[in-house]
């Protein structure tokens, strides 16, 4: 089975002035699907910028970049919105709520962004996957009304809506508290166990030890790519 996600001679470079910064430099990488990555390295190591193109959020300067069999290197904005919001999922650190929208409405959006019509069935959908992230009881607070950690369930859950390919995390548990994020990781566990692929930025070893491979970037290329420990995996249950 080919892999879920591949990048060849990954190159970006950001523009400022007369002066050029090269963040990724030649970077070549390849994501197997059902695997639970974790993205490491210091500040400006290329981690966030590297998140940013597989989220095609950032179109890279050079290079490939296959998602499954499409070359998303080459796509127009258009192309890379339509595959944001088909193929995959995003779980930011702020978790990036509507705070005028309740846990369901929030969830909804990505349908919405696609032009989905919102129905019962739908809704039933939102509401279940709500439920799945253990907030069944708070399907009409709002995000203020809410915990940091169950904002970020929230953040999961609306993922998930769209049964993406991929789901892609920026620092998932870095505003919650070391129980929370425990928490956080068994959820995402357990998404990776059903055979969701995951890569998340994190900057905590703790974090990044519930990941079956660890990728450690330093000034825009690879500087390791390890698998975790099997026995250290099959303790947290992976």
């Amino acid at each position: 089975m080919p892999p879920i996600v591949r990048v060849e001679n990954l190159v970006k470079n950001y523009y400022m002035g007369t002066q050029t910064v090269h963040v990724l430099k030649g970077l070549n990488l390849a994501f197997d699907e059902g695997d639970f990555v974790a993205l490491m390295g210091p500040s400006g190591s290329g981690k966030s910028t590297l998140l940013n193109v597989l989220g095609c959020l950032d179109k890279p300067t050079g290079g490939s970049y296959y998602l499954g069999e499409m070359n998303v290197a080459r796509m127009t904005d258009d192309q890379l919105s339509e595959v944001r919001s088909t193929y995959l999922g995003f779980i930011f650190q702020s978790y990036n709520l509507l705070p005028q929208y309740t846990v369901v409405e929030n969830v909804e959006l990505p349908l919405l962004y696609q032009g989905i019509a919102l129905d019962e069935r739908t809704k039933r959908r939102c509401v279940d996957l709500a439920e799945m992230v253990g907030l069944g009881d708070r399907l009409d607070h709002r995000p203020l009304q809410l915990s940091g950690g169950q904002q970020q369930r929230v953040a999961i859950a609306r993922s998930l809506v769209n049964d993406p390919h991929l789901i892609l995390g920026d620092e998932p548990t870095g505003n919650l508290d070391t129980k929370t994020s425990v928490e956080i990781m068994q959820m995402l566990r357990t998404l990776n166990r059903s055979g969701k692929t995951i890569i998340m930025v994190t900057h905590e070893n703790d974090i990044a030890a519930w990941a079956r491979r660890v990728v450690r970037l330093r000034d825009g290329r690879v500087e390791s790519d390890t698998r975790n420990d099997a026995r250290s995996v099959v303790e947290m249950g992976l």
